[in-house]
């Protein structure tokens, strides 16, 4: 079979089983979700559809983070530091090097893909808790790194001198990113629907089983890890083009953990836990902003709740969320 054939029979294969889970319950919500995101500039404006922007960049960004640590089993602290060097690459390829901004969106990407490789090698040998150190050191590592090279990356205080990404036109920046994001998902959940998604699974849940089928199992990994990244990338230049702004905070690892908590919220087993943990973990941080610092401990409530009563995540769950419920306040 060539290259092309097996390009086509993913994308026939990607199509059938978006239609079968459409039709789902939980496939059904997402679609409602999606046509809600393509009338929010005519539902909602200003600062909610800034907000329902920042909500679509995170799904992407979680996404992509639940494509290696829920699909390959590596669970990366260096998410949000890759996150922020696509938002770098992008806004300063854009700044000082002239790259329309919509390119370089897509070579921050590229750049953060490459820099993953590093990071990616020697978490390949590594595996449980060891590979939550290597990344959290390489995190802070890049974290140090944009501090210390202020001349470049403008320091503590943020890089700003960049060019818009459609002229500042909000709503035409709206759809782009959905055009954009809706495309990456699609590209993830492609992938994880056909061979490459079952391999992961497979390394995942019993690497030296995958080995012995034939399957090269740290080039997969290694590809899986490229990939994220990459994705993360470019959702870190979206990020940065809809603040107008690109600064240390936005790759802390209170940021990772933020990510994270998403993640296990929804559940790392599908993309739609990624979708479902942005959205109820961003909401209640929200909706919940008057209270201040109350609201960080009514989600870490919730994220202690869903990891012991939801261990699949609240997308993720075999049973109906009220059968859990139940179970939560009948246990002794």
């Amino acid at each position: 079979m060539t290259a092309l054939d097996t390009l086509r029979s993913g994308i026939a294969r990607t199509a059938e089983r978006l239609t079968e889970d459409a039709r789902s319950r939980n496939g059904a919500s997402f679609v409602v979700a999606g046509v809600l995101g393509l009338l929010a500039p005519v539902l909602v404006g200003g600062y909610t559809l800034d907000l329902v922007m920042q909500l679509i960049i995170l799904i992407l960004v979680v996404t992509s983070w639940i494509f290696i640590a829920g699909y390959f089993g590596m669970f990366s602290f260096a998410h949000a530091a890759l996150y922020g060097i696509g938002a770098y690459a992008a806004v300063l390829l854009a700044g000082e090097m002239g790259i329309p901004p919509l390119v370089a969106v897509l070579l921050g990407g590229v750049v953060a893909g490459i820099l993953s490789i590093p990071i990616a090698l020697p978490v390949l040998r590594l595996s449980g808790a060891y590979v939550g150190m290597v990344t959290l050191a390489f995190a802070e590592i890049i974290y140090r790194l944009v501090i210390v090279f202020r001349e470049v990356t403008g320091g503590p205080t943020g890089y700003t001198e960049f060019p818009s990404l459609v002229g500042g036109n909000r709503i035409a920046l709206y759809y782009l990113v959905f055009a954009l994001v809706a495309t990456l998902l699609v590209v993830q959940y492609g992938l994880l629907v056909n061979r490459f998604g079952l391999v992961a699974r497979a390394i995942r849940e019993a690497p030296d089983a995958a080995r012995m089928l034939g399957n090269n199992v740290p080039r997969y990994k290694l590809t899986g890890f490229i990939i994220g990244s990459a994705i993360a990338g470019v959702a870190g230049g979206l990020q940065a083009h809809t603040v107008l702004i690109i600064s240390p905070p936005m790759i802390e690892v209170n940021r990772m953990i933020e990510f994270m908590a998403m993640g296990i919220i929804g559940g790392l087993r599908t993309i739609g836990g990624g979708i479902f943990g942005a959205v109820i973990v961003f909401g209640l941080s929200e909706g919940l902003r008057d209270l201040g610092e109350i609201r960080l401990v009514i989600w870490g409530a919730l994220l202690v709740i869903v990891t012991i009563y939801f261990p699949n995540g609240l997308a993720g769950s075999s049973l109906d969320p009220r059968e859990r419920l139940r179970e939560l306040f009948n246990r002794k």
